[in-house]
């Protein structure tokens, strides 16, 4: 081999040398690029389950007739005059509609729930001349339902609000009087669909796309209802006006599937 083909040889032989070593060398990783967490969208339809408690507080009021019942008939009066108080379980379902603009939430929400109201009181009042009359006083309400908007301030996941609407109940009163001077009675039953109005916030957190537990608070007012009895003795004018206004403060948790979210 001539000088020319040995200087060839040598320089073809580092460049192989030089190329192996290269192959040898770890290679770079690629830089890490973090995942960008995609903000919750609250736009959207969602159905969802309820369950909480329910309190409520029946505020009764007797207005006996002054004809019929004479002084005494005050005394029945403040006697009867009180507070119904009484708790139960409520739970139900709720379906809505929410739309973000920017970091605000509007809504339209309704809801039907079991209520599991009744109570009773009873009483009386020593009248002249010494006789004891006395007064049973009771109540059922086993259902509501509201329709009611609600404004909420997106923070991510997490959305408090505030709600309010109208609400719609079914009540039941039953009130008995007896006067054993006669002795006679008075009883009242009324059974009503009360429509009223109710207000409340809550705080709603979504863990997923489409899942999100809330708590909420809500008070509810479904106004008066009023009955006349009157007296079981065909000859005696004492008639009574028995008026009942019924409250309700509810708080319960819940559970709302959005089944399609729209663009913000």
């Amino acid at each position: 081999m001539n000088r020319s083909g040995r200087i060839f040889a040598a320089f073809w032989l580092l460049g192989a040398i030089g190329s192996a070593s290269a192959a040898d060398l770890p290679t770079k990783a690629p830089p890490y690029i973090a995942p960008v967490a995609v903000a919750p969208n609250w736009s959207g339809y969602y159905v969802g389950l309820n369950a909480g408690g329910v309190w409520s507080d029946t505020n009764m009021d007797w207005r006996l007739n002054p004809v019929g019942f004479g002084p005494s008939g005050v005394l029945v009066e403040q006697a009867a005059a009180g507070h119904l108080r009484t708790s139960g379980f409520t739970g139900g379902g709720q379906i809505g509609l929410n739309k973000q603009f920017d970091m605000l939430v509007f809504g339209i929400e309704g809801d039907l729930q079991y209520t599991g109201l009744s109570g009773s009181r009873s009483g009386g009042a020593i009248v002249p001349p010494g006789i004891f009359d006395s007064f049973t006083q009771s109540m059922e309400s086993r259902w509501l339902g509201t329709a009611r908007g609600r404004l909420g301030i997106a923070f991510g996941s997490w959305l408090p609000y505030a709600t309010g609407g109208v609400a719609v109940g079914r009540v039941s009163y039953s009130d008995f009087g007896f006067f054993p001077f006669l002795p006679s009675s008075n009883t009242s039953s009324i059974t009503q669909t009360r429509v009223g109005w109710t207000a409340g916030g809550g705080v709603e957190w979504k863990f997923d796309q489409r899942w999100s537990i809330k708590a909420e608070y809500l008070y509810v007012d479904l106004g008066s209802t009023t009955d006349t009895s009157l007296n079981s003795n065909v000859g005696f004018s004492a008639s009574i006006i028995h008026n009942h206004h019924l409250t309700e403060n509810i708080a319960r948790i819940g559970l709302n599937y959005s089944f399609w979210s729209s663009p913000n």
